[in-house]
């Protein structure tokens, strides 16, 4: 009888997912969307940081402090009207702040005649802490200041508060902002990036700290802390002191 000789058997061969080089299809799908969600990530970082953005100038920015003396203190903050005035307001300001915005809109506006007669001088204090893009902003009214820009730039700050919902102070906006205004934009420049213009703010901040603040708007009439913005105006009226109350 011739031998049967049974066929060898063979190893089965391996699966494709198990081929040198190949990753299981789970795997593969993870990999794909990670690589999706990236390019979706990378698009949308590159929108936002090309993405034009508009730096409107509101009609009339500035011009109600036409003939109004403007200055800075020994500090550093911005100041308006006489350093003689008998009656010294200082305002702890955000440019972020919400009320700080109504304030500037509103009863500011009622002490522009008594700066302007010597009676007042009002003193603005950046608060640069509190809230997004508040730094930003301080900086450049303050290098705005350097060129005698400083109070129509508070003006422009104030009503993009109010118009922009996001980015409110990118950097390129206040940029843009400052082109539109006719700055100096080298000197501009300088200013933001410079030491000086953040020592400001680091003393504006060592001030609010100690006075006891612990929001915006904080106003004193000469010395002594309001306790409602909103009567603001009256107790300038009543000659300050009187009425207002020490913190």
């Amino acid at each position: 009888m011739t031998p049967q000789h049974s066929a060898p058997i063979s190893a089965s061969p391996k699966s494709r997912a198990d081929a040198p080089g190949s990753r299981p299809a789970p795997l593969r799908r993870w990999l794909i969307t990670i690589s999706i969600l990236g390019i979706v990530l990378a698009v949308a970082v590159a929108y936002y940081l090309l993405r034009p953005l508009d730096a409107p100038i509101p009609e009339g920015a500035g011009a109600q402090y036409a003939g109004l003396e403007q200055g800075i203190t020994a500090q550093g903050f911005l100041r308006l009207g006489s350093a003689d005035a008998p009656t010294l307001v200082e305002n702890f300001s955000s440019f972020a702040c919400p009320h700080c915005r109504d304030f500037h809109k509103e009863q500011f506006l009622t002490l522009l005649d008594a700066i302007a007669a010597g009676e007042v001088q009002f003193v603005f204090i950046p608060v640069a802490h509190i809230g997004w893009g508040a730094r930003e902003a301080g900086k450049a009214a303050l290098c705005a200041g350097e060129q005698g820009q400083a109070w129509t730039m508070v003006d422009v700050l104030y009503d993009w508060q109010r118009r922009f919902v996001t980015s409110t102070f990118d950097a390129r906006r206040v940029r843009k902002g400052a082109e539109a205004l006719g700055l100096d934009m080298a000197a501009f420049d300088s200013c933001m990036r410079g030491s000086a213009v953040q020592d400001v703010l680091d003393r504006a901040r060592a001030e609010f700290e100690r006075r006891g603040l612990t929001g915006t708007p904080s106003f004193f009439i000469n010395g002594q802390k309001v306790q409602d913005y909103r009567e603001f105006d009256a107790l300038v009226i009543a000659g300050g002191s009187a009425e207002a109350s020490s913190s």
